[in-house]
């Protein structure tokens, strides 16, 4: 039997976490693999990171063992590589090379003072960071592997021909030249396996011609689409070491493969669905941490939305198998169909949530701001948590958080961290000295200045190794950008070489803010050298204080003047500061505004504030409310997110809900749901995403997590499902259900 099968088979496809290697297909020891890559590096002392990168990546892959699994569509893997879901990143192979590498560059002295305390005060969080690429997915598709090889040849050979190859450029191709030619030796290896198989299973002779057609050009059909996607995401994340933030716009790309076969007879739409239910859960089983994007929607050139009937068959395919990977970017556009954004929103309020809407109104106005052209603007791609991008022109390394919040325990401590007794701002002066908010606000703003400067050293530091570290070859070869000037992708071979910096937590700065304004300097309730001394001993002996500080209506996400006042201009002032500078491979330093579990690790480190919260207790997350401020409703909540300009964020403002079942019942609900999402568009909000839950179901999950089984929440940018969760994020979410009810 060929089609209606996926449940039957559903318990037999995990080839990550329960890999049946073919026999004699080479190495299956991660441990052994990572070793012979040392040996290899060593023997190939001297030469340029990029081919010894690529060397590595032909190791892997013609070394590693192979499995198919003929029941399995998708079913190929290769060994070497090791899952590290649902706490830990992944396991890859090349990893132990780009670590050497890492510790082989001594830190500049700037790079030290820079990141000297930052990580252990909480004021910041930084790494090189290689985990938001997004390839040409119009040329891996178009023109499949052996297409992309001959492009790049034709490339190099035309800068021979001119006269113009330098030693660089030179290094560039061969790498690329290595790389592409391993994998269609890989592709060899994988059809040579599949056909020892192919009298086990109808599925394994169609993938065995699936393979066959992708190994000597670009896919014809939705199946070798939808392959040719897989195989490709497989090999530049977990052997070259380059995440791949999207699998791209997969209703709008693959819907003219999968008109054609429906013309032809070979697909109809159960079948389809049934192709994507074992096509997602290949990334679901690939267990990635953050969750692998993809995304729906877009418009065309007259304006019109391009949602389509695939659009709503990954929605059902989606919806049926209770996945949380790969995650769902939908592109929201006044024209983008109601019944559409229905029918999503009816998952998530069923459980089914790993989905952001994303506003691309508002992407378009802040790729204009980019300088995107109008046809990058149309075809912005959605990638990462929430973020938007130019489609085959760039890239976005993001190397450090900033934590908004701590500002405001180093303006009160004159720059030092009173926990760990670490310098790590700038003298703003004591407190018996500020006799004004303006003077202590402007105390606070320099504090933010110290550490976004700092943030720059940082990233600088990292962007100009990029290419030291972890060349990008395989990444590369999709560009034509990097192709044409002949430089990899991550140094400065794009069109936009952006640099992200994220800046996080800013409603407990916005509220910590306002309650100095008010309890301080207005109603003279303490003053600010006793407030700070009150908060460095975690409220101790002044829990009345607390509490009138704690409940005082006066924050952020309440639609009152006052606060949202503060937080849009403290996010103006550290943005503008953001967006102030270029980056040293001659792109944009540009602004993330999401805290994704940072909310929790920032907390961690940060002492008391002056919004009421105790050390150590979550900050804010995302662009939203601090936890159990938002006392007047979603509504407000949207009204005060909103005020802040969400074309500030380049890479990300998004704003999280939770909502009560009893307000989503029934087609009544269903419409409110849709009014909510509507009117934070219109309001020029920057993605949306949330959970529809309730404190008991959540307690009752804690305690019978074997009744809960699917129950899944959205965790930032991505879902878990909540009984795989730490109890401290169990805790969290039930406490957040708690004050919304």
């Amino acid at each position: 039997m060929l089609w209606n099968r996926f449940e039957q088979d559903r318990k037999k496809l995990n080839i990550f976490y329960e890999p049946h290697f073919e026999p004699n297909s080479g190495l299956t020891s991660p441990a052994q693999i990572r070793e012979e890559l040392l040996k290899l590096e060593a023997g190939m002392s001297g030469q340029p990171h990029p081919i010894i990168k690529a060397r590595a990546f032909e190791y892997v892959v013609t070394n590693a063992a192979i499995q198919v699994n003929p029941i399995d569509w998708f079913g190929v893997n290769l060994a070497g590589w090791i899952p590290g879901f649902p706490q830990n990143e992944p396991n890859v192979p090349l990893k132990v090379l780009t670590q050497k590498w890492m510790n082989d560059v001594p830190l500049t002295d700037e790079f030290k003072a820079a990141s000297a305390g930052i990580d252990e005060s909480g004021a910041g969080a930084f790494w090189c960071d290689y985990d938001h690429s997004v390839p040409d997915w119009d040329s891996i598709t178009k023109l499949g592997f052996s297409g992309l090889l001959d492009r790049a040849r034709k490339y190099r050979d035309r800068k021979i021909a001119e006269g113009s190859l330098s030693e660089d450029q030179k290094v560039y191709y061969e790498a690329i030249e290595i790389v592409y030619t391993s994998i269609l030796s890989f592709m060899d290896r994988v059809i040579a396996v599949a056909n020892r198989h192919k009298q086990e299973d109808e599925h394994c002779p169609l993938m065995v011609e699936c393979l066959e057609n992708l190994r000597n050009g670009a896919p014809s059909t939705l199946y070798e689409m939808m392959m040719q996607t897989y195989l490709y995401q497989l090999l530049q994340q977990y052997v070259e070491m380059i995440q791949v933030r999207t699998i791209g716009n997969i209703d709008v790309d693959y819907y003219p493969f999968y008109k054609k076969d429906v013309e032809n007879g070979i697909l109809d739409a159960e079948k389809a669905k049934e192709l994507f239910k074992y096509f997602m859960d290949k990334f679901q089983q690939e267990g990635h941490l953050h969750a692998q994007p993809a995304y729906l929607g877009g418009f065309d050139e007259n304006g019109n939305s391009l949602i389509n009937e695939l659009s709503y068959i990954i929605l059902d395919a989606h919806a049926e198998c209770h996945l949380i990977n790969p995650k769902l970017h939908i592109k929201v556009m006044p024209n983008t169909p109601d019944d559409f954004l229905k029918k999503a929103l009816n998952m998530i309020r069923h459980g089914c949530n790993c989905i952001v809407f994303v506003n691309e109104e508002l992407g378009i106005r802040l790729s204009k701001k980019l300088g995107r052209t109008d046809e990058e603007c149309r075809r912005l791609v959605a990638t990462g948590c929430n973020n938007f991008a130019s489609r085959g022109k760039e890239t976005t390394p993001e190397h450090m958080y900033v934590n908004l919040a701590k500002t405001i325990e180093l303006a009160l401590n004159n720059g030092v961290d009173p926990t760990t007794g670490l310098f790590v701002g700038e003298k703003t002066g004591e407190c018996e000295a500020i006799r004004s908010f303006d003077e202590f606000y402007e105390a606070v703003k320099k504090q933010a200045m110290c550490l976004i400067h700092k943030a720059f050293v940082i990233s600088d530091y990292y962007d100009s190794h990029l290419l030291d570290y972890n060349p990008a070859p395989m990444y590369s070869a999709t560009m034509t950008d990097s192709l044409s000037c002949g430089r990899d992708a991550y140094a400065d071979g794009m069109k936009y070489n952006n640099t992200v910096i994220f800046l996080s937590c800013h409603a407990t700065a916005a509220d910590s803010l306002m309650m100095v304004k008010k309890y301080v300097f207005e109603k003279k309730v303490v003053t600010l050298s006793e407030l700070r001394d009150i908060l460095n001993s975690n409220w101790e002996g002044h829990e009345d204080l607390r509490n009138q500080m704690w409940r005082d209506e006066e924050k952020f996400g309440n639609d009152m003047e006052r606060p949202d006042a503060i937080a849009v201009d403290f996010t103006n002032f550290t943005s503008n500061i953001v967006t102030s500078r270029k980056t040293i491979r001659g792109g944009r330093f540009v602004v993330n505004g999401e805290s994704i579990w940072f909310a929790n690790k920032f907390g961690d480190k940060c002492g008391a504030t002056p919004d009421g919260r105790k050390k150590g207790d979550i900050l804010s997350k995302n662009m939203g409310a601090s936890m159990g401020m938002a006392r007047k409703g979603i509504t407000a909540l949207i009204k005060s997110v909103t005020k802040i300009d969400a074309t500030n964020f380049a890479y990300g403002a998004p704003f999280d809900y939770m909502l009560h079942p009893s307000v989503t019942q029934g087609e009544e609900g269903l419409d409110a749901m849709l009014g909510l999402l509507r009117t934070f568009m219109k309001r020029g909000g920057y993605g949306m995403q949330g959970n529809v839950c309730d404190a008991n179901t959540l307690k009752d999950a804690q305690q019978h997590p074997e009744n809960y089984e699917n129950l899944q929440v959205r965790i930032c940018g991505w879902n878990w499902y909540f009984n795989k969760m730490e109890k401290l994020y169990q805790d969290e979410f039930i406490r957040r259900a708690e004050y919304n009810e």
